[in-house]
């Protein structure tokens, strides 16, 4: 175990809160006991440092003994330094990034989602969390949605970014794909009367304009979630309308 972290590797970290830099380094970071425990458990993304306080390094005796050599015990006031949070935890992982080019094979075995510029960061985390809830096993993004490697992307997951595959390409240059494409929009049929396809492909749209159109002219089907006629909200939010739709995929 390092007993120090150096001025370097301080700034390295704070740079991977900035998607630039993510991409420049291939790494992200991971922060909290629970993500900790579930990649330090069992996880496909390789460890490349472990930052820790003296609280979490008593209380994880285990992970130490088999993570020794990547481990760097740190003061509370250098975690403050390097957490994206605003009420940093105890421990923060930097872990290398996975290739995002599609798995077409893996993807057909089941239903997928994709994103169309969905931009708030706790959204996205929040569908990736949904996908994994309900056993969807591929979230794919348009470059002009949050990161997936976002901090606040990877926090708001709570751990399901290690159980989806995340994967980013133009909705137009999808290759091989079995499913039929359902766009959520508001005039779209009733989710009570709407028949799921066998294999679907639900497109979910930006927080304020939706679905652009391009892709609205690609898809098979449309569906809408149907309100109270009294009610004053105008839509849903995009991960809460994922949530409802995703429940009634999965039936």
């Amino acid at each position: 175990m390092n007993d120090v972290i150096t001025h370097n590797q301080i700034k390295h970290i704070k740079s991977l809160h900035q998607s630039k830099f993510r991409q420049k380094y291939n790494n992200f970071i991971a922060e909290g006991d629970k993500i900790a425990e579930e990649i330090l458990q069992n996880s496909i993304y390789k460890i490349e440092g472990i930052f820790a306080t003296d609280k979490w390094i008593e209380n994880n005796d285990q992970f130490i003994r088999t993570h020794q050599n990547l481990l760097t015990g740190i003061s509370q006031a250098e975690m403050g330094k390097i957490s994206a949070l605003k009420t940093p935890t105890n421990v923060l992982l930097v872990l290398k990034k996975l290739e995002e080019t599609i798995n077409y094979k893996l993807m057909n075995l089941g239903h997928a989602i994709y994103l169309d510029n969905v931009q708030d960061p706790g959204n996205v985390g929040t569908i990736i969390r949904i996908a994994d809830w309900f056993g969807i096993k591929t979230v794919i993004r348009s470059s002009g949605s949050a990161d997936f490697y976002n901090p606040k992307v990877i926090q708001a997951t709570m751990g399901s970014f290690l159980n989806v595959n995340m994967y980013t390409e133009e909705f137009e240059n999808l290759g091989d794909v079995s499913h039929q494409s359902v766009g959520a929009i508001m005039n779209g049929k009733s989710l009570n009367e709407f028949d799921w396809p066998s294999r679907t492909l639900l497109v979910m749209g930006n927080e304020g304009k939706g679905i652009r159109g391009v892709i609205q002219n690609k898809l098979d089907h449309f569906v809408a979630i149907p309100g109270d006629e009294s009610r004053l909200a105008d839509s849903l939010n995009v991960s809460i309308a994922a949530g409802v739709l995703c429940s009634r995929l999965r039936e």
